[in-house]
């Protein structure tokens, strides 16, 4: 890093020092990649009909709610592991890692089947299936990413986002003016996952130590062979892995699910149209804040996990301050300008569909989203994986019973309705969690011979 760089005193001087430079990497890397897309989208926006965003919002929501559990199935295990149950427990994990892909792709290309005779369009069959196969490359790049995460490596996480966001944005900026339709924003999604692959596995090989396993097999008795050093009875074995990642994985998917039920809601009840308008108007308004949400997220939860002198719910406050004071400018000066730039860069059909009030609704309730995502971590972190699942599904169940009421008056009460929900439930929710008390946890890699 360059002598003349100095980070911010408030960071300096605090203990969230890590946070802040593990999100000053992620956000950095969203924020410059979300302006490469922000141009592609202005392109897209003014040669894409409703109709076709549509269709796309099916093939992206599909796609997000069947990968959310697959991303920390095993990572989030292996994060929290101590060394010497990290390296034994690669082995198993990656079989976890290709068992659960190969399903994925699968659900997936039974879904497009399912969806196009719902919708009745089979237009979105062969889409659907070119992005499952992404699934089939996730596997040669996850055990490298938890090694990033666990040794907060946050700067090779953060170039990985960065490329994949630039190299999609031009892509599809490309294909897009070829003419290609839907296919000018599948086909660069599933070409960067090479680009997402190549950055983990450069210059970072997997520590299958093989001294550390020589070592050990040497102080076992001289009938036990090498494979013995993975016996799945041991806690570093895919029942204890699983039993770690599959609440965390169901955490995730019901996050998931609650982000995206609005747009399953506003397909079933308005149409592909008016879910084309709405995931227009989501993407633009949200496009950037929800970037750096997500990057702190991931830095929040590495963060968390790693030993410190403060409690984790000291930390856990500091870092609500820190992510509220980033977005809330960020979202307050997007509100207040989106009338003038909206159409501007858009194009003015967009106003004429109806997208500005919407837009509107939807910024707005990016004031209060960092609040889920820090919940959501936090608990994750403080092993309450299940405190998370049981909020999470109570959210979306009140999302479903408001969006399905407000669709009757079209799509502006569908965003409101999703605004006061927001409003409503993640500060309360938030506060009940900063008047909680810290749970007594142990390391995971002491933890787990136990439950194993």
């Amino acid at each position: 890093m360059p002598s003349w760089f100095k980070w911010p005193l408030s960071l300096q001087s605090s203990s969230h020092h890590v946070l802040g430079k593990s999100l000053f990497w992620l956000g950095s890397a969203q924020i410059m990649g979300r302006i490469v897309r922000l141009i592609s989208s202005i392109i897209i926006a003014r040669l894409l009909t409703p109709e076709n965003f549509g269709e796309i919002a099916i093939i992206l929501t599909s796609f997000e709610l069947i990968s959310t559990p697959l991303r920390r199935l095993t990572t989030a295990a292996l994060v929290k592991m101590d060394e010497s149950s990290f390296v034994k427990a690669l082995p198993e994990a990656n079989k976890i890692n290709w068992v659960a892909s190969i399903l994925a792709f699968i659900i997936m290309c039974l879904l497009s089947i399912i969806l196009a005779q719902f919708y009745q369009n089979n237009h979105i069959i062969l889409p659907m299936i070119l992005m499952a196969s992404s699934y089939l490359i996730l596997p040669f790049g996850m055990l490298y990413v938890a090694l990033n995460l666990r040794q907060n490596r946050m700067r090779i996480v953060g170039r990985a986002v960065l490329w994949q966001t630039m190299m999609d944005g031009i892509l599809t900026t490309i294909l897009a003016l070829i003419g290609l339709g839907i296919w000018a924003i599948i086909i660069p999604k599933v070409i960067v996952t090479f680009v997402w692959l190549g950055i983990h596995r450069y210059q970072n090989s997997l520590p299958l130590n093989k001294t550390k396993i020589i070592s050990e097999i040497s102080t076992q008795p001289s009938t036990q062979t090498p494979s013995s050093s993975f016996n799945p009875k041991c806690h570093y074995s895919y029942q204890a892995i699983l039993k770690f990642g599959i609440p965390v994985g169901l955490s995730d998917i019901t996050l998931a699910f609650r982000q995206n039920i609005d747009y399953l809601l506003v397909g079933y009840f308005l149409g592909i149209e008016a879910l084309g308008i709405y995931f227009f108007a989501f993407n633009a308004s949200l496009g950037i804040s929800l970037g750096i949400i997500q990057s702190y997220g991931t830095a929040l939860y590495s963060h968390l996990c790693q030993p410190s002198q403060e409690s984790l719910q000291q930390k856990f406050r500091h870092s609500l301050k820190f992510i509220m004071m980033l977005t809330i400018p960020l979202i307050t000066l997007q509100t207040l300008l989106s009338p003038w730039y909206l159409p501007l860069i858009y194009g003015e059909k967009w106003l004429t569909a109806g997208a500005l009030p919407i837009f509107i609704l939807l910024c707005l309730s990016g004031l209060v989203r960092p609040l889920g995502e820090a919940a959501s971590q936090y608990l994750l972190s403080n092993h309450q994986a299940q405190l998370n699942l049981k909020a999470n599904i109570v959210l979306t169940l009140l999302l479903i019973a408001c969006i399905s009421l407000a669709s009757i008056w079209g799509l502006q009460a569908v965003a409101l309705a999703s605004l006061l929900c927001y409003f409503i439930t993640l500060p309360a929710f938030t506060y009940f969690l900063l008047k909680q008390k810290d749970q007594h946890t142990s390391h995971m890699g002491k933890e787990l011979p136990n439950d194993a």
